[in-house]
């Protein structure tokens, strides 16, 4: 009868064990599924009405916000989208840079600003690199980073306002003998 306790007192342990092993991380390290990100490319921020404010209804979300452009002194088009969760109109302002856009919201309205064609004339910024952004709306400023992203990517082609080259932009990548070389 003695092994029979033996046994299942060392199974308990081990299932313990393994238990605690699987689930202590989570414990003690924040797992990263549970952390607000921008899924995309493009950067977010939030402004809250005032610091005791609810992110859910005081608050104004500027989401995936980017500008696509050939380089920094060209044309780039505003892409991203900006949430009022607010139950008031709010006007807005998204700096870049050295450039100023204001946009006014209704309650609860969502500005797609793909489909507003923003444009700005020489953000400052070379593509593949950030710029110095400001969200403003109650009359608070957030400062973030906002992505600077080339047209090359094909899912920004058809938003970038210029034109484009793209043999000009690609040819750079055949110019190697990787599993990517163009024989001619």
């Amino acid at each position: 009868m003695k092994v029979n306790t033996t046994r299942r007192n060392v199974f308990a342990g081990l299932a313990l064990a393994a238990l605690i092993g699987t689930t202590g991380c989570s414990a003690v390290n924040p797992q990263a599924t549970t952390f607000e990100y921008a899924p995309s490319d493009g950067t977010q921020t939030t402004v809250m009405a005032d610091e005791n404010s609810d992110s859910n209804s005081d608050a104004v979300d500027f989401l995936n916000i980017g500008v696509i452009t050939e380089s920094a002194d060209g044309v780039g088009a505003l892409m991203g989208t900006i949430h009022n969760k607010s139950d008031s109109n709010q006007n807005v302002e998204l700096q870049i840079n050295d450039e100023s856009l204001s946009f006014s919201l209704e309650a609860d309205e969502i500005l797609k600003l793909e489909d507003e064609e923003v444009t700005i004339e020489g953000v400052g910024t070379e593509p593949g690199s950030l710029a110095d952004g400001v969200a403003s709306a109650f009359g608070q400023d957030e400062e973030f980073n906002v992505s600077i992203l080339p047209p090359t990517f094909e899912e920004y082609r058809e938003l970038y306002p210029g034109d484009l080259n793209e043999d000009e932009h690609v040819e750079h990548l055949y110019d190697f003998q990787g599993q990517y070389h163009r024989d001619e």
